[in-house]
């Protein structure tokens, strides 16, 4: 019976450490996306009514463009994980890369269109330019925080003995004054 409850205890006290699990990286994710449009918002220069236009707008096309490729995204996390992978699979992910590449670039035609109604040319091509940036600032300080080992990348297959936030002084972008709200 003790052990029965001993159990029940358990199950009870792990659902609260699950779930602010998942809120954490919910709001992880957040503060990366605020970070994200802060970036771009400062290497286009927006003015305060086109600030106000572009971020709704930015934040709808940058989901649009997340979600173009989740489903390849999660088909290749699951392939990771298998010992043995076909070529069946790889045919399969490619496709599916194929397929949310297209996606992604007719979300980024039909945006352009609705970005010129709010930005020039040349903040168009500046925020596309911000985004490849950002994107490569994140890669560079997550090989930093690792060490340039992501866990995925060893040979053993098995997780990298570094935690996570070991790093205190994790670098951060540096033409922006802005620090990341989190270590990477």
């Amino acid at each position: 019976m003790k052990k029965y409850l001993l159990l029940f205890l358990l199950a009870i006290l792990a659902i609260p450490c699950s779930l602010a699990q998942g809120k954490d990286k919910k709001k992880m994710m957040e503060e990366l996306q605020q970070f994200k449009i802060d970036y771009i918002v400062k290497e286009i220069q927006l003015s305060e009514k086109e600030k106000a236009e572009f971020i709704p707008l930015y934040t709808e096309y940058d989901r649009a463009r997340r979600q173009a490729g989740s489903e390849a995204w999660k088909f290749e996390r699951e392939l990771k994980k298998k010992k043995d992978v076909s070529e069946a699979d790889y045919k399969k992910l490619y496709e599916l890369q194929q397929i949310a590449r297209e996606k992604d670039n007719e979300i980024v035609k039909t945006y352009d269109v609705k970005f010129e109604k709010i930005l020039s040319a040349k903040q168009i091509y500046t925020m596309h330019q911000a985004e490849g940036k950002f994107l490569e600032k994140m890669k560079e300080m997550r090989k930093k925080n690792h060490d340039g080992k992501h866990p995925h990348d060893r040979k053993d297959g098995k997780p990298s003995d570094r935690k996570h936030n070991d790093r205190k002084d994790a670098p951060y972008p540096s033409d922006s004054n802005q620090q990341m709200p989190f270590d990477l």
